[in-house]
């Protein structure tokens, strides 16, 4: 929208009254490479507003403060935030506010947000839930002016189009989360932690309950109790395995030599020490090996089970549109997408036999979900070809993904 086309018609009007504690009507936030954009509305806002008081970075920002506490202070002291969304904006600006958004929210919770879609974006989450103005709709000035010039308590009132974040973020990564003991040793679980709903998932999980019992599911991997975790233990019988394989060797042959010379040629006496032979050769190296890759087999086998335990998580996450994916025993996605269709989709095909579709549907759950999460936060599936249309509009969804891979077990 090119903002000397808003249009000239609209008549002089006056913004209400500031309250006690409001210095500005409207705090705008932009991207520097909306600027032009912004500065066009700015000058239209105040010739048809005269006493609207807009507050911007570029003047009113204070010199030798950060711009987060140049931020807070504009949002405290702004009646509403106007939030021009574009794909710059997403890039930079918007960040301060993700990486900051426990900062932000006791503002953002008290004053109203007016997003503008400039440009078409992807709409951050946390505003995801909020109505916005289109800047290309033709009366875009006269609503947003009609905003402007309400009480904040009357914004339910607006003539403005709401977001719909099943649609936008279907299959979008909402979170990655490190393991608070991500440099532990291979041998122990990863531990999460349960303190508090991390700022990302706020917006759709604000049970602070829920979440902790999701993550002490995946939590309660129990540690191998195996004294190979020793790394000294370890050195140890790795040595002993060498020394009693190379004993064994000699005492082989030192005997097979010690025949040939009493007795000649006897082969019946020399094949009864074959199997000496094969323990030095095969079982003793192999003992070797085992003990050497254990760390990698208590990996694999840690990975596994967190998996399932975070597959068990998801059949409560899942409530909230959410599923968590195991990628490593160190990282869990987050990731936002809506299986109501799909779970219809189980009822159909087991012709809604409430027992059995229940546990068919948690079995899904408790068996695929988290390497289907995983699929989605890596924006790539196992499968080749194209598959028809499913409930993802970008990607596979999940009752495709099970189905696929029961196919290919059925096929196997």
């Amino acid at each position: 929208m090119d903002a000397t086309a808003i249009s000239e018609s609209s008549t002089i009007q006056l913004a209400p009254d500031l309250h006690k504690d409001d210095r500005y009507h409207v705090f705008i936030s932009y991207s520097s490479g909306d600027s032009i954009w912004v500065y066009g509305l700015i000058r239209k806002l105040e010739d048809t507003l005269p006493n609207l008081k807009i507050c911007y970075h570029e003047r009113d920002f204070v010199p030798g403060k950060t711009i987060i506490d140049n931020m807070v202070e504009c949002i405290q002291s702004s009646q509403k935030t106007l939030v021009v969304l574009s794909p710059d904006f997403v890039r930079s600006r918007w960040c301060l506010f993700e990486a900051n958004i426990s900062v932000f929210r006791d503002c953002m919770v008290h004053k109203a947000i007016i997003p503008i879609m400039l440009k078409p974006c992807t709409v951050p989450l946390h505003l995801s839930h909020l109505t916005y103005l289109e800047a290309e709709d033709k009366q875009f000035f006269e609503k947003l002016t009609q905003v402007l010039m309400s009480e904040n308590n009357q914004m339910s009132h607006s003539m403005l189009v709401h977001y719909q974040p099943s649609v936008l973020y279907d299959g979008k990564t909402i979170l990655t989360l490190p393991a608070v003991n991500e440099g532990s040793e291979k041998w122990e679980p990863a531990i999460y932690s349960t303190a508090s709903v991390p700022d990302q998932l706020r917006p759709l999980l604000d049970d602070s309950e829920l979440y902790k019992n999701a993550i002490g599911i995946i939590n309660d991997v129990r540690p191998s109790r195996s004294f190979l975790r020793f790394v000294t233990f370890k050195v140890f019988v790795c040595i002993a395995l060498v020394l009693l394989m190379v004993l064994n060797f000699i005492v082989s042959l030192v005997s097979v030599a010690t025949l040939r010379v009493l007795d000649g040629m006897m082969g019946h006496k020399v094949a009864a020490f074959v199997p000496n032979f094969m323990v030095s050769i095969f079982l003793m190296p192999t003992l070797l090996f085992k003990v050497l890759s254990w760390n990698r087999k208590m990996t694999k086998a840690i990975k596994k089970e967190m998996v399932l335990k975070t597959g068990h998580a998801n059949v409560l996450l899942m409530e909230s549109s959410l599923l968590v994916g195991c990628p490593s025993k160190n990282q869990l996605f987050f990731v936002y997408v809506s299986l109501r269709e799909c779970r219809q989709a189980f009822d159909v095909a087991f012709g809604h036999r409430s027992e059995l579709v229940t546990t068919m549907w948690e079995k899904a759950l408790i068996n695929y979900s988290s390497d289907y999460a995983c699929c989605l936060a890596r924006k790539h599936f196992p499968f080749n070809g194209a598959h028809p249309p499913g409930h993802l509009d970008q990607g596979m969804c999940f009752c495709q993904y099970v189905a696929e891979l029961q196919r290919r077990t059925d096929t196997i």
